[in-house]
């Protein structure tokens, strides 16, 4: 039987040895200045830097071609998927407004998971000003982060105020793309105020396609009981993308009155909304979803079965959670017993 154990005589950082020794970051800014080659590990060295080394990143960033910019961000939000303790995102904030947009878009990629109110208020900025429909659309989707944040209180009043004003001016601004005004609805539709509701509904009828899918998917962020009519009605909408973002949706508002037309829309005609159903009722979970996903694992279909393996362990890892909170005691308990001395 192979030893369980190190040997001992082996220290804790012998067992550190076989780990890649990181290069300093002002290091790999030079080499990067320089035009040397950098392995992907070396960028580990450029998590969570230091001012100097933000400041050397935003006057290296115009040393470089493009592609090369590009490629740099792409391959550290690749190593933040990776490991969730890694974080680059001053690195993205350095490059926010480089003169290229696809770069630009990446930067604003890399603060996805950030609610710092100072971030926010640069991508509203930047939803204003920046020339290219591509970006804007980019921070449009990003700003929806925000948008959840603010009910649950991370933005003072004032920047609520003027992240909704100017997700609103977008989508009012009849000179803004569609799919950008469509993205900033979407993203929108978290808020509770009673307005956003109003354009929701009002572009759900007047809106073309594009609109009439993004006030759908709305519908769900926004988490109110009263959309689900509405959703359940839109199964049967002859835009299969609208059928899908439906679906979406109404697994969104968690209510088990949706899973019979769900489970409908399993055998809708395209593959996309098969998938998002499935999604759906795994989203929703509990006992009944479970039954119903555990069924769809006997389905023929490679797509339909691996869409309803995922949904079910998503569901049962929510009952787990559920069943924990529910049974986890609200104070120490009380046997009856004579005090232990050792206790505190």
């Amino acid at each position: 039987m192979p030893d369980a154990l190190p040997p001992d005589d082996m220290s804790a950082d012998d067992l550190d040895d076989d780990r890649p020794t990181l290069p300093r970051a002002e290091d790999v800014v030079r080499r990067l200045s320089a035009r040397e080659t950098v392995v992907p590990n070396d960028l580990l060295a450029l998590s969570s830097p230091s001012d100097d080394v933000v400041a050397s990143c935003l006057s290296l960033w115009p040393k470089l071609p493009p592609e090369r910019r590009r490629e740099l961000l792409a391959a550290m939000q690749q190593l933040a998927e990776d490991d969730a303790t890694l974080d680059f995102h001053r690195i993205h904030l350095s490059a926010l407004r480089d003169p290229d947009a696809a770069t630009r878009i990446l930067a604003v990629r890399g603060l996805w998971e950030q609610d710092r109110e100072d971030y926010m208020r640069l991508l509203v900025e930047q939803l204003r000003t920046d020339p290219e429909a591509t970006v804007r659309a980019t921070i449009a989707e990003v700003l929806g982060n925000y948008v959840v944040g603010q009910e649950f209180g991370i933005l003072s009043e004032e920047a609520a105020e003027d992240l909704n004003s100017a997700l609103r001016e977008s989508i009012e601004d009849v000179n803004e793309t569609e799919e950008v005004r469509a993205i900033a609805l979407t993203s929108l539709g978290a808020s509770s105020e009673e307005w956003v509701s109003e354009i929701i509904a009002e572009l759900y009828e007047s809106g073309g396609p594009r609109m009439r899918m993004a006030a759908t998917l709305a519908m769900g962020r926004n988490g109110d009981d009263q959309w689900l009519p509405i959703l359940l009605h839109s199964f049967d909408d002859e835009d299969g993308q609208v059928r899908a973002a439906a679906a979406t949706a109404a697994g969104q508002l968690l209510m088990e009155e949706a899973i019979d037309g769900l489970i409908l829309l399993v055998d809708d005609d395209e593959e996309d909304v098969q998938v998002a159903a499935v999604q759906a009722i795994g989203e929703i979970a509990g006992e009944g979803a479970e039954r119903v996903l555990a069924d769809l694992m006997g389905r023929s279909e490679p797509h339909l079965r691996d869409a309803a393996r995922e949904a079910l362990i998503g569901a049962q890892l929510l009952g787990i959670d559920f069943a924990a909170e529910e049974d986890e005691p609200i104070g120490p308990a009380d046997d009856g017993g004579d005090d232990d001395e050792d206790s505190v």
